[in-house]
């Protein structure tokens, strides 16, 4: 499996955070991680990104990083063709998780798509955004959010299933809620 984080110094602070996350996904995987490896920046993607990988066998790929970076991840062929992406990040806009969903599976008809658990947050312009609202609680060394802190609470259960329980199965329907609407 690959896991992939932005480099943005929001997400990525500093080397012992970083090293701290190999620890995290060594424990919620029960397999084998590589070293962080640096991919260089181009045109589609201008900041760098940290990948490594799980010898666990899971044709998946976990991201950390902002939404618009997750946009542009997912469209990328290898990422789509996973048999299922975990995006661990903010909604921000409605219904920006369909979107992604969408462009994968105009590559992979079977792309499965899980988003981290949104809570409402007030801007600085008082909009209010749907956010994973990273916060450093726990041990973990890295801001983690909700989503990350029931992966790892969840993990004796086996991945995939501790997936299902800390992030949020992304449906390629759109349902009223995705508007806003009532139910009458």
């Amino acid at each position: 499996m690959k896991w992939i984080v932005s480099s943005d110094p929001r997400i990525f602070v500093n080397r012992a955070h970083m090293s701290a996350r190999l620890q995290y996904i060594q424990s919620v995987t029960d397999a084998p991680v590589t070293d962080w490896m640096i991919t260089r920046k181009n045109s589609a993607f201008p900041k760098s990104l940290f990948c490594c990988m799980t010898n666990d066998e899971l044709n998946g790929t976990f991201i950390t990083a902002h939404i618009g970076e997750v946009q542009r991840l997912c469209s990328v062929h290898e990422i789509a063709m996973s048999d299922f992406v975990i995006a661990n990040t903010c909604i921000w806009e409605k219904s920006s998780n369909k979107q992604i969903l969408y462009y994968m599976m105009n590559i992979n008809k079977k792309a499965v798509l899980w988003f981290s658990k949104q809570t409402l947050s007030l801007e600085e312009n008082y909009n209010l955004r749907q956010s994973t609202l990273l916060s450093n609680v726990g041990t973990f060394g890295f801001n983690t959010s909700l989503s990350e802190r029931l992966l790892f609470s969840n993990r004796h259960k086996g991945f995939m299933k501790a997936v299902s329980f800390a992030f949020d199965k992304v449906s390629p329907i759109i349902l009223p809620q995705d508007y806003d609407s009532i139910i009458m």
